[in-house]
């Protein structure tokens, strides 16, 4: 059956859910049987519509990983590495080596991205206690990881790279869409991935698997979060 195209982030991640239960029945009954084992991390912003139907379906909570990518001097749509909160650096070694930057260029890179992570973390209101929250919810639980689709995957990596750290039982990753190449990258640092539009191309763009593709901006991000009965924060302060 040939794919169709998903009608918004959030009914990707609905769709998602179900083909983790569908692909892997075990995983689905642990689940339905024990929701609290498990906890989402979303990546913003175009994650985060996706874990919230995915969420909803699933019964579980989730909440943000703030990770941003080292934007390219002169060309700050693309990147060549990634990094979190917590200062874990992603640096994608054979991209970095072909773009002929300075030492000095890579390091105002590096540092203005550091710079963003601040800002966001201070949006969204995720200044304080953030070590110990993560710690929280990954410790001993299996996680998933979402985004609304994978490209190079170095978001996505350096996202895993961080949560090892809180020592997990089980990392999954659960996406509408990414590049077969990518998902073998993948594959080898998490327990198992799940994509239902998996592409073996040459060209690939996240947004081809969306009939309505935009970028999500944090006014979305906040509304969602704020009405939401899934995210970690709703949650705490009931």
């Amino acid at each position: 059956m040939p794919f169709k195209p998903y009608e918004s982030r959030f009914k990707a991640g609905q769709l998602l859910a179900e083909h983790v239960i569908n692909k892997d029945s075990a995983l689905g009954d642990q689940l339905k049987e024990n929701s609290d084992k498990f906890f989402c991390f979303a990546i913003p912003n175009g994650g985060v519509p996706v874990a919230e139907g995915f969420s909803k379906k699933l019964n579980i909570n989730y909440d943000l990983l703030i990770v941003r990518k080292i934007k390219i001097p002169y060309n700050t749509e693309a990147g060549f590495g990634s990094i979190t909160t917590d200062g874990t650096v992603l640096i994608n070694k054979p991209l970095l080596n072909r773009l002929n930057l300075t030492d000095i260029d890579v390091n105002n890179s590096i540092n203005m991205t550091k710079r963003e992570i601040k800002e966001r973390l201070k949006l969204y209101n995720k200044e304080s206690k953030l070590e110990k929250i993560i710690e929280q919810n990954v410790k001993e639980r299996n996680i998933f990881m979402m985004d609304d689709g994978l490209a190079s995957g170095f978001t996505m990596l350096a996202s895993i790279k961080m949560v090892k750290k809180y020592e997990p039982k089980k990392i999954f990753v659960a996406v509408p869409t990414a590049p077969l190449s990518t998902i073998k990258i993948i594959q080898k640092e998490v327990d198992d991935i799940f994509c239902p539009n998996i592409r073996d191309v040459m060209r690939f763009a996240v947004a081809d698997a969306y009939k309505n593709w935009y970028d999500v901006p944090e006014s979305e991000v906040l509304e969602i979060i704020t009405k939401s009965s899934f995210y970690f924060k709703k949650i705490k302060e009931k």
